[in-house]
């Protein structure tokens, strides 16, 4: 059964949509999965750009409805172009005609629509079981009818309950950038990202459409002697409106090239030292390759995304109506980077915090499974930032006998005094694919030294496929090596951890004798 995706691009929507579910969708087709599109045909639709890998259904094109002043619910309908009874009259009518009753998943991005579209389109595909639901959302203002919702652009753990009340108790919730779908080659990139020491070049990217000409803005604030010698990268799509008053300020300074229509921003991410743009999913681009941001919010709905950068001490945030010089307030910024380069250093750490790339992996997983065969591989450097992610997830913390955040300062600390310890052991468990499902520490204890402390935890997008016992035999494995015969591992876990207990039983862990109030403890023979 194929895939469904509901999405749409326009001068008005722009092209964040469409561009991450078709990342995500040749995450699908490189599973095996068949990938359908239902896209509305509008101006600056990016049709013909899907067209050239997946199939898509072109859905009748409605007048343009006027958007100016509109905000909030009334303007994402407006982009939707009619009522989401007569959208989804559409979509099942395109379905119908090419063919399609049924489809094992559908994917919706689109702030225009929520549960009463959802429900509809779930009750026209006539199959014998509705297709699940994933939702890719940034907003939290609308109820969904989802079995799977993501939203990286809410903080991990900071507002946990965004979607309580909108969506089914049994919907599995994402948030944070760590599921961004990104190409996988931002994955592959990262270790490879250059520490940012010194302003020498700058990105300028706000969206392939810059309905609202940011990128002139930005070129005019670059108009100082200081920052004359700056490389300067700017990329827009052939299609955007401002696109010749970009080249015409592109040709006025040196040192400035303007790209269009690139498959990939990655190389000019990596090579630059700053970045200038908007909130969306170029942000999460930017922070997997540890390139600080000065993010500028363009709309309402970029909000949230911007605020978890500069939370994260990953970007300057700056609001475009809160300021009544735009370019002053952007030249002063670069030149403060320009003298003080150690705040550079600190966006640059900041952002390769936040996530590892590998969000396309971990939505694809959820979706369609883990791929065996599973092996563990040690933990390195680099893992450091996953292991941060993995430990400051809700859940951990919650089931953690330490219920409270972990500082990014404090955890370095730790993860490196372990990694580079002989009394322990870090893995990273990793499927076919090389995506990481999960991690486990084995630590000798102090006190009794045949003994090996066990701690472990699974990738949320991980959970719910039984890899914990698997994740642990791998771990008793790894301690035999390492270690020799003769060692016990013992593992202590909060009674109300359910999971992790049945995980260390059917892992042939039998319970120990010293119990502690609230605290089960498992004892094996490696």
């Amino acid at each position: 059964m194929p895939i469904l995706f509901r999405c749409d691009a326009s001068l008005s929507i722009g092209s964040g949509h469409v561009m991450r579910c078709s990342t995500l969708a040749r995450g699908l087709v490189s599973r095996g999965a068949a990938v359908t599109f239902l896209c509305r045909r509008q101006p600056g639709d990016l049709i013909a750009l899907l067209m050239q890998d997946f199939s898509v259904l072109v859905l009748p094109e409605q007048p343009l409805l006027v958007c100016d002043g509109l905000k909030g619910r009334d303007l994402y309908g407006a982009w939707l172009g009619c009522t989401q009874d007569q959208d989804a009259s559409d979509c099942l009518q395109a379905l119908a005609a090419a063919g399609i009753e049924k489809a094992s998943w559908l994917v919706v991005d689109h702030y225009g629509l929520d549960a009463a579209w959802e429900q509809r389109m779930c009750c026209g595909l006539k199959a014998a079981s509705p297709p699940r639901l994933l939702v890719l959302d940034d907003l939290a203002d609308r109820p969904h009818h989802a079995d799977v919702l993501v939203d990286a652009n809410r903080p991990q753990g900071g507002n946990s309950h965004s979607y309580g009340g909108l969506v089914p108790p049994d919907c599995r919730v994402f948030l944070g950038p760590a599921f961004a779908p990104l190409a996988p080659l931002y994955a592959e990139l990262q270790p490879l990202s250059p520490a940012r020491t010194d302003l020498h070049r700058l990105l300028v990217f706000f969206g392939s459409i810059d309905l609202d000409n940011h990128c002139s803005i930005a070129l005019q604030a670059l108009r100082h002697p200081a920052l004359d010698p700056l490389v300067v990268d700017v990329v827009l799509g052939s299609a955007a409106p401002h696109r010749d008053a970009v080249q015409e300020l592109v040709r006025q300074r040196p040192y400035t090239n303007l790209h269009q229509d690139l498959p990939s921003l990655a190389g000019l991410m990596l090579r630059a030292d700053l970045a200038i743009g908007a909130a969306g999913t170029a942000s999460w681009e930017r922070v997997a390759l540890a390139l600080p941001t000065l993010v500028v919010v363009v709309a309402d709905n970029q909000r949230q995304g911007a605020q978890v950068l500069a939370g994260a001490g990953a970007a300057v945030m700056l609001n475009l109506r809160d300021q009544n010089d735009l370019p002053a307030e952007l030249r002063g910024e670069l030149l403060a980077l320009q003298r003080e380069p150690k705040r550079l250093e600190a966006l640059s750490e900041g952002a390769s915090a936040l996530t590892d790339g590998r969000g396309l992996g971990r939505l694809v997983m959820a979706m369609l499974g883990p791929c065996p065969p599973f092996r563990l591989r040690q933990a390195t450097t680099h893992d450091e930032g996953l292991y941060f992610i993995w430990a400051n997830d809700p859940d951990v913390r919650q089931q953690s006998f330490s219920s409270e955040p972990i500082e990014l300062a404090q955890h370095q600390r730790w993860f490196h005094a372990r990694l580079h310890s002989s009394q322990a052991l870090l893995h990273v468990m990793i499927d076919a694919q090389g995506l990481p499902l999960g991690q486990i520490r084995l630590e000798r204890s102090e006190q009794i030294p045949i003994r090996a402390v066990i701690g472990f935890s699974l990738d949320p997008a991980a959970r719910g496929y039984g890899l914990a016992p698997h994740l642990l035999q791998l771990g008793l494995d790894a301690l035999q090596r390492h270690w020799g015969e003769g060692l016990e591992a013992y593992g202590e876990v909060r009674e109300t951890n359910l999971a992790s207990c049945k995980a260390f039983l059917r892992a042939g862990f039998r319970e120990g004798s010293e119990p502690r109030f609230g605290v089960r403890c498992f004892l094996r023979h490696a």
